[in-house]
């Protein structure tokens, strides 16, 4: 897997968030249909359990019937377990690119780009900004 992500990346929340303010978004596939959600848990560098947004503050959220396992998907996420992730290169209003692996430092994207990245704020939502290697 490499560097597994750190729950906290230069001061902001990134993996499991107790209140949803801040942390990785992302667009996933759960039992019944496609939703936001945040990741509670890395698995690999292309495996993430994922939960939804209402569950996120949920005392228990590791409990298995409040979580997908799920696999990044380059596009929308139209089956179980399935799951977008994306970032901007250079801000939020840059191009939007899909990431197919991430680790503690550097994302992949589906045509093998390598990025570095980083998690930032702009008052509404955390958000990944890439920057070529």
């Amino acid at each position: 897997m490499g560097r597994p992500l750190a729950k906290d990346i230069l001061g902001i929340d990134a993996i499991g968030d107790a209140d949803g303010s801040t942390g990785i978004r992302v667009e996933f596939y759960d039992a019944s249909l496609r939703t936001d959600g945040a990741i509670v848990k890395q698995r690999g560098a292309k495996t993430f359990i994922c939960t939804r947004d209402a569950n996120i503050g949920t005392p228990n959220i590791k409990d298995s019937t409040l979580t997908t396992t799920c696999v990044l998907k380059n596009g929308a996420p139209n089956a179980i377990g399935q799951m977008r992730l994306f970032g901007y290169v250079g801000s939020n209003s840059g191009s939007e690119v899909n990431i197919a692996k991430i680790t503690k430092r550097v994302a992949t994207d589906f045509s093998g780009n390598r990025y570095t990245w980083a998690l930032e704020n702009d008052s509404t939502n955390d958000y990944i900004v890439l920057t070529a290697v």
